[in-house]
């Protein structure tokens, strides 16, 4: 199968998955009957950059809660400060896209590595096994099936996540993972990187973060130093 039948099996098989039901969350297909999850992508974030032929594809932590999902339409929004800031680091190194609400042509793949909503508005606390349930299921299928160059992870848990859909250790914090760039089963590199949004930047400073995705330009021109491997 070509990439687009294997992306609509996969989205499919998104909108029906429960298996976090009865630990809070809800599907964006259960969310409203489905009012707002009609873009035919894996998740919200998605429908900004879901270039299946991407190079580079950033995986966040989670899209947010079920009361933004409804207030937004299950749309991105320009103002978001985890989208303008990863922008901002993205053009740092040469990468040039644009808000949520301006793109048409999208050059990357953007996901989550939760991609049903928790109860709520945009941040909140989460749970374990959400994680482990939607790495498993989807994150590392679509790493599989759009098989970019460079993977990066915005944060720990999303770090954390994709390593561990991959049976690899992880490290046990975030200013030890930043030191590293890991070549996965498929070849594919991971850089960790912090997370932009607010709680990310009081972790590390923002020039700070710049430096950091120095190492995902070097990666995605092939010069890496590999730190890690499977």
């Amino acid at each position: 199968m070509d990439k687009q039948t294997r992306y609509t099996e996969l989205v499919a098989k998104r909108k029906k998955c429960r298996l976090c039901a009865s630990h809070g969350l809800t599907n964006p297909s259960a969310c409203q009957n489905g009012a707002f999850d009609r873009s035919g992508h894996i998740g919200p974030w998605t429908q900004w950059q879901g270039n299946l032929d991407a190079d580079l594809m950033v995986v966040a932590q989670d899209w947010g809660g079920v009361d933004y999902f409804i207030d937004h339409k299950g749309l991105e929004e320009d103002t978001n400060t985890t989208n303008k800031k990863t922008c901002d680091l993205l053009s740092s190194i040469g990468i040039s896209i644009q808000l949520p609400r301006q793109s048409k042509s999208p050059a990357l793949f953007f996901t989550n590595s939760v991609l049903c909503l928790r109860p709520g508005r945009l941040t909140g606390p989460t749970k374990p096994q959400w994680f482990h349930n939607c790495s498993t299921n989807f994150l590392r299928p679509q790493v599989e099936l759009v098989n970019p160059k460079v993977v990066v992870t915005l944060g720990h848990m999303a770090y954390r996540s994709l390593l561990k859909a991959y049976s690899l250790q992880p490290k046990p914090r975030m200013r030890e993972a930043v030191q590293e760039i890991v070549r996965l089963p498929g070849g594919n590199l991971l850089v960790p990187v912090f997370h932009p949004g607010n709680n990310g930047t009081r972790s590390r400073s923002f020039e700070n973060q710049k430096a950091d995705w120095q190492r995902v330009r070097v990666a995605l021109d092939g010069k890496a130093e590999l730190t890690g491997s499977a």
